[in-house]
């Protein structure tokens, strides 16, 4: 890489007003997230549930990386094997990162690709099915979490893995309603949100014909939100027989 052409990249990332994610980009070049010790414990306790599901390996399959940031997940997969992984993103500032990103490592778009789409037009006409779709940390992020859903299932074809924040003190199938700032970027772009209860997120899935719904136990280095139950990651698997 010449001098000039380091600079650019340099320019370019700090033109972006945050990162979420951490990413190495080679040459000395790593772009820092306040976030990254979170997010690699994230990625060293997730990793290995999704794999045993898949014998050890990703090898062959497709995944679909919903809510993608900057595609600190899709990378993920494709570096365990996966042979498609599709991003989306309603953000366009997503999308722009996660292409930075990716075209710098020299990983080509045929294999990780990445789409500005909302999770409400989620089609298998228009994207294809997936064996692994990725609903981290955008759920409770949603207005119409009973229409997304739905959409979700019509293109997973086998596993589905989520982190949600819960609506904790219920135990009943609930929402917590609550307004969201669409210019933080840590929030949704709905506007408003449903954070689910744990029993609100299973009746969604079996409305929406996924069953074997696990809760994964967290445990360290999991942020104290996991172990408090305040977040969760589960599985979930395309039911075999839906009604």
């Amino acid at each position: 890489m010449t001098a000039g052409s380091r600079e650019q990249l340099l320019e370019r990332i700090k033109s972006f007003d945050y990162w979420h994610y951490p990413f190495d980009l080679g040459d000395g070049i790593v772009i820092e997230s306040k976030y990254a010790k979170s997010a690699l414990a994230r990625r060293d306790f997730l990793w290995p549930t999704v794999l045993e599901r898949f014998r050890g390996s990703l090898e062959g399959m497709h995944v679909l990386d919903i809510g993608c940031n900057a595609g600190f997940w899709s990378l993920e997969a494709h570096r365990l094997g996966a042979a498609r992984v599709l991003g989306i993103d309603p953000r366009p500032v997503h999308i722009a990162q996660a292409e930075l990103v990716r075209d710098r490592l020299q990983i080509s778009p045929t294999q990780v690709e990445y789409q500005q789409m909302s999770i409400y037009d989620l089609a298998a006409d228009r994207i294809g099915q997936f064996d692994l779709c990725l609903l981290l940390r955008v759920l409770h992020h949603l207005s119409h979490p009973l229409l997304a859903i739905p959409r979700v299932r019509a293109v997973c074809r086998a596993y589905l893995v989520v982190d949600v924040r819960l609506a904790s003190d219920e135990d009943r199938p609930a929402f917590l309603l609550r307004r969201e700032d669409l210019d933080a970027p840590l929030h949704g772009v709905d506007g408003l949100a449903l954070r689910p209860s744990r029993a609100a997120v299973e009746s969604l899935l079996a409305a929406a014909d996924f069953d074997a719904v696990t809760w994964v136990a967290p445990k360290p280095p999991l942020r104290s939100n996991y172990l408090s139950g305040r977040r969760a990651f589960l599985t979930a698997s395309v039911a075999t027989n839906p009604e």
